[in-house]
């Protein structure tokens, strides 16, 4: 259902489809591209180095450093500063626990800032040293016009990518058959050890995902920062 062609629009929107019948997409986005996500070629181009903000586009590599460290089966603590992380969010509380995979449904479906950082500092132990791994795999990926600064997305100094760098992010991660599995979930309900609830529910904040074939268009990456 990913098809093989994929936009990425001013960072903020992601698309699969066929281009061929438009000679000059309609894109209002500052910076945009066009990739074949099966060869890498691109197709179109506008600002595609334009250094930007990425949003919460910021979390495909969050969830690719997730799945490749081996350890989504792992519980984690929540600790208590992460309640303070401004939205979206689904509620965690310090003392909570979770499960590291099911944590990625909710940064991916819900793009929930709050598990991002339980993500990163459950496997580098702070933000700070989860941005360094972020960097170092966004350079091994080519993508060298891009530094994190956080896992989320949410406004920081020297938050940046571009369009290119992001497909070539993008195209990595649509890669990993883990990353597609959780993106190809409507909504699921995993379970939480908290003494408010037992579970929780997670939907996609995707409308485009079931009734447009190969068309996948996840506003805002999957949801707002």
């Amino acid at each position: 259902m990913w098809g093989r062609v994929f936009v990425l629009l001013g960072l903020m929107v992601v698309a699969a489809g066929s281009v061929a019948s438009a000679d000059e997409p309609r894109v209002t986005a500052r910076a945009a591209i066009i990739v074949d996500a099966g060869t890498g070629e691109v197709l179109w181009e506008r600002n595609a180095d334009w250094p930007l903000p990425p949003a919460s586009t910021t979390k495909v590599m969050t969830a690719i450093l997730a799945i490749e460290s081996r350890r989504l089966d792992d519980w984690v603590t929540i600790s208590p500063d992460v309640a303070d992380i401004p939205p979206s969010k689904i509620g965690l509380r310090g003392g909570d626990r979770m499960v590291l995979g099911d944590l990625l449904y909710a940064v991916l479906l819900n793009s929930a800032n709050d598990a991002a950082t339980v993500v990163a500092d459950s496997l580098a132990g702070s933000e700070n040293e989860f941005a360094i791994k972020m960097n170092a795999k966004a350079r091994a990926l080519g993508a060298r016009n891009t530094h994190f600064v956080n896992p989320h997305g949410l406004t920081a100094e020297g938050h940046v990518s571009t369009a290119r760098d992001l497909s070539t992010i993008f195209r990595y991660g649509l890669k990993i058959p883990t990353m597609r599995e959780i993106l190809e979930t409507p909504r699921i309900k995993v379970p939480i050890q908290s003494r408010r609830v037992n579970a929780v529910s997670l939907h996609s904040h995707n409308r485009l995902l079931t009734g447009y074939g190969s068309v996948f268009m996840p506003h805002r990456w999957v949801g707002p920062s």
